[in-house]
């Protein structure tokens, strides 16, 4: 019988070990850049929508409600909640739908954290924020 080594069966042990302490940070970090991408394309995708809707829209009030359904439905198709998120609308004339009108519109969403209640962060919060611009139709009619 040949003598008994300390060392057999350590590799699989430092093969668990090394896929526990690198490979799981690795996955967590994607995880989390993966859902704050996720953000960033849904408040981009809302902001330029909303302002499609607004500029396409026959009155003010017609175009606040639209803005109001088209950002939550860009939003959900990101799986973001229109409940964590905000939309602001700005003219630079008065009525907004005067011709010539410029409008800006800002989305912005908070992202929590994927585990980070579970880390004792209690819920690490980023705000992921887009702009688009976009003008009213100079031939369009005057509300």
């Amino acid at each position: 019988m040949p003598p008994v080594s300390g060392d057999e069966g350590g590799a699989a042990v430092e093969l668990v070990a090394a896929v526990v302490l690198l490979l799981l940070p690795v996955i967590y970090l994607v995880v989390a850049i993966s859902d704050v991408q996720a953000a960033a394309f849904a408040t981009e995708g809302a902001a330029r929508d909303v302002v499609r809707a607004y500029v396409i829209a026959d009155d003010d009030r017609t175009a606040a409600g639209r803005a109001d359904a088209v950002a939550a439905l860009a939003l959900d198709d990101h799986g973001l909640s229109p409940q964590v998120a905000t939309v602001d609308v700005t003219c630079s004339a008065t009525p907004c739908l005067t011709p010539g009108t410029q409008i800006a519109v800002r989305v912005a969403a908070e992202v929590v954290l994927p585990g980070s209640d579970v880390l004792g962060l209690d819920g690490l919060t980023f705000t992921v924020a887009a702009d688009h611009r976009g003008v009213v139709e100079t031939l369009r009619e005057e509300p």
